[in-house]
This record gives structure tokens, C-alpha cells and sequence, in this order.
């Protein structure tokens, strides 16, 4: 029944949501319960269904094709490497339905004509030679460089991004995917920015900047301490319950962080701030350089890009991944009978810090900065102890913060009135 049809390609099906017209829910095909209450009894059946109940009965249909164009297309399970994923109904010979948003049309017409506009050939809807990616925009840049500008608007699996990264890193390409949620599933797991979420009318107007809000990472360095050049330690989990809490170790860190978190961060509403027409120009100019660290993703400076690679060396190379499943028939096997693999695991907690770490040396091996005053003296700690360089001269003359003296006043009147 399922054998006249005609299959989505492999970028689609690893991009395709599907969603559960009876339950009124989407579906999370990577997991074996499928996100949803008795989700193993429903694969079950939906598996049952195949060959024997007409597609458009089986109660799938494609969620963005109802939301971009208020149709709907009903959708069926298809096995690739023993993973379930879903395709749109199709017979053969029909033309697929696009279900691209408008903003998301506008995204690829605003980068392609601002492409253009500084010399990068753009094109748009462009197959890449390894055959499985289709781009959204090839942006065709200096020397051998080549951008597939990729907005991704809908919600994504980690496996789909995975797999589409796969596609087009294999064909030489380097991907800006481009988010609007800050907690899509793709941030961190492909090469990404982050813009705002705008409506079309605003996007295609070329005068408007877009700016960029994440995936833009700087190299920083330093002690970790009030008077260091970090922010806060990269290393200490910021605890919301106590917010004063000291955030420093004292040590010497290196580390990449994303540039809106950074000691420096320029703000969203300055002129100064990146914008996604002058990001995408830069990357394809050869400025900006995407790095990988540890699974997490992300773009540098060019600069920085050698400093890290110096310091660090370059990317590992990829490792093949192991066999998700046994050998043999697979094509009617139910999700019971396949044994948990990395891509239909349990999700991922989110991580709890932004920055990455590089290197950490002690308080030993680093040379120790001497924080100065306006008048080039140095600056001495706190005379109560509490590890931070003093504000001001206390009435002894002796070196305190106002807090501090505060609650050193505070527990001498407490103990007094005990007394």
C-alpha cells in the first residue's frame, strides 16, 4: 500500500515534525515512547497499519504544512537505518508541497540579496554534489568557500539536525543555521546564530538590520576574580537563590563564550552590534570561521579562530558512528524489539553554562595581576576578609567595603546586646 508512493528526500525526512491528529499532539520519533504517555503501544500500531490502512486513515499529518498553509497532508512512517521517520503523502509523479512559512521564505530572500549586494553569488533552493542536502541559500564565497544559509523556524529533533549537519559537512559546505527560539534543539548541536523573531514585512526590508542575538562566540582570558577580566567563573554554577553569592575561583581560565555574554558585549540596540547581513558577508569573506569543542558549535573571528587553533589545535577528526541496530530484517521489527542507540536514548539535560572551557591553570603556575587605582597604586583586599579588593578607606583608615563594615557593625551591636 505504502509502496506507490512517493518518498520524501533524505534532507526532508530528517527535517519532517509529525503530529497525531486522534491525540491532538506531535510526535518525538526519536524516542522509543514517542514523547508521549503509552507512546510504545502507539508505534506499535501505527507500525501495524502499514499495508493494510489507507495512509490518509492512519491519523499523521504534517503539522507545518497545516500551519504555513492550512492544508491537510497526511504522512506515513518509512525505516532508514533502522530509525522511523516521516514522510509526506505523495503519489508518484506529484509535485511536492512546500511548507515554508513566509518568514521563512522572507529569511532566505533577504540573505540571498544581501549576499548579492556585497559580491557573494547567492542562490536560492540549491542541491549540494554530495546529493542528500538541498540548501536554503548556497552563498558561493571567497576561494573555496561555500554557505548554506539554513533558517530553521519549526521545531527540530537533535537527530534530524545531526543528521542534516552530516549532509552538508560531508559536501564541503559550512552551515549558518539560522534560529529565532532560544531553546530550539539545534542551538549548540550545528554551526548556528540566533536573530529575532520578526514578520516578514520587516525582514524583506533591506535597510532593517537583523540583529544577532547567539552563535557568535570570543575567545576570552584571564584571572577569575572581581578585579580579572572574566565576568564570572566559567566553572561555578550560578546559584538564583543566592545571586551574591561570589562567582570567582581565583584561578586563570580560558574560554569561549558567546559574545552577548562576554565581558565586552556590545549592546543589542548599539549601531555597533552584528547584524546577520554583516555576520553572513564576514563568514563568506573567510572572517568568521565555525569551530567545534567538545559537541558544542559555533562561530569565531577569524583572529581568534588562529589563537584558538594554536592554543588548542584543530577540530578531532569525525568518528563513525556504531550501528544503531542489529543486523538483519528490520523493516517490520516494532520499537520494542530494537535496542536503545544514542539516537533513541532518553533527551539530554540541557547544560547548565554557555562558556567552554579551554584551560584552567592554578593560582601557582599564573603570574599574579596587581589590580591599580586611577592613581597607578595598587589596590589592597579588604581588611574583613572577604577575599575582594576594597572599595574605600574605612574610619581607621584601613582598607573595607561599605557592606562589609555594615555587617561588622551589625554582629558587634548583636553581640553586645546578648552580653
Amino acid at each position: 500500500m505504502d509502496g506507490d508512493l512517493e518518498l520524501d528526500s533524505d534532507e526532508e525526512l530528517f527535517r519532517n515534525p509529525v503530529h497525531y491528529e486522534p491525540a491532538g499532539i506531535n510526535l518525538d520519533l526519536d524516542r522509543a515512547d514517542l514523547g508521549i504517555p503509552y507512546g510504545e503501544s502507539l508505534m506499535a500500531e501505527l507500525l501495524r497499519m502499514r499495508k493494510r490502512v489507507p495512509v490518509e486513515q492512519r491519523g499523521l499529518i504534517c503539522p507545518d504544512c497545516r500551519a504555513a498553509r492550512g492544508r491537510r497532508v497526511a504522512m506515513y512512517l518509512v525505516e532508514r537505518n533502522g530509525v522511523w521517520l516521516a514522510s509526506h503523502y505523495r503519489k508518484r509523479g506529484e509535485k511536492p508541497i512546500s511548507h515554508e512559512s513566509d518568514e521563512h521564505l522572507a529569511r532566505k530572500e533577504r540573505v540571498a540579496a544581501d549576499s548579492e549586494d556585497h559580491g557573494f553569488p547567492a542562490t536560492i533552493e540549491s542541491s549540494a554534489a554530495e546529493g542528500h542536502a538541498r540548501l536554503d541559500v548556497r552563498i558561493d564565497g571567497a576561494g573555496d568557500i561555500v554557505l548554506g544559509y539554513e533558517p530553521q523556524l519549526s521545531d527540530q529533533t537533535v537527530r534530524g539536525m545531526r543528521a542534516r549537519e552530516g549532509f552538508r559537512r560531508r559536501s564541503g559546505i559550512r552551515s549558518v543555521w539560522d534560529f529565532a527560539n532560544p531553546d530550539h534543539a539545534g542551538i549548540g548541536i550545528v554551526p548556528y546564530v540566533r536573530t529575532p523573531d520578526l514578520p516578514a514585512s520587516v525582514i524583506r526590508v533591506q535597510k532593517n538590520p537583523i540583529q544577532l542575538r547567539d552563535g557568535n562566540f570570543v575567545l576570552e582570558e584571564g584571572h577569575c576574580s572581581p578585579s580579572g577580566a572574566l565576568d564570572r567563573c566559567p566553572e561555578i554554577a550560578y546559584a538564583p537563590e543566592s545571586p551574591t553569592a561570589s562567582g570567582y575561583c581565583g584561578r586563570w581560565h580560558r574560554v569561549l563564550v558567546p559574545a552577548h555574554l562576554s565581558s565586552g558585549f556590545t549592546r543589542p540596540d548599539d549601531r555597533a552590534a552584528l547584524t546577520l547581513t554583516q555576520f553572513i558577508v564576514e563568514a563568506a569573506a573567510g572572517e568568521r570561521v565555525p569551530f567545534q569543542r567538545d559537541g558544542q558549535h559555533g562561530w569565531l573571528p577569524v583572529q581568534q579562530w588562529q589563537k584558538y587553533v594554536e592554543a588548542n589545535g584543530q577540530a578531532p577528526e569525525e568518528k563513525k558512528r556504531a550501528p544503531s541496530v542489529r543486523e538483519g530484517a528490520r523493516r517490520d521489527r516494532c520499537t520494542e524489539d530494537r535496542p536503545a542507540s544514542d539516537v533513541r536514548s532518553e533527551p539530554k539535560g540541557r547544560r547548565g553554562g554557555r562558556a567552554i572551557v579551554l584551560e584552567t591553570r592554578t593560582k601557582e603556575s599564573v603570574t599574579p595581576e596587581v589590580a591599580l587605582d586611577a592613581l597607578g597604586k595598587p589596590i589592597p583586599l579588604c581588611r574583613f576578609g572577604c577575599g575582594g579588593l576594597a572599595s574605600m578607606a574605612g574610619p581607621e583608615g584601613l582598607p573595607e567595603h561599605w557592606s562589609c563594615r555594615r555587617k561588622h557593625d551589625d554582629a558587634q551591636a548583636s553581640a553586645g546586646e546578648a552580653a
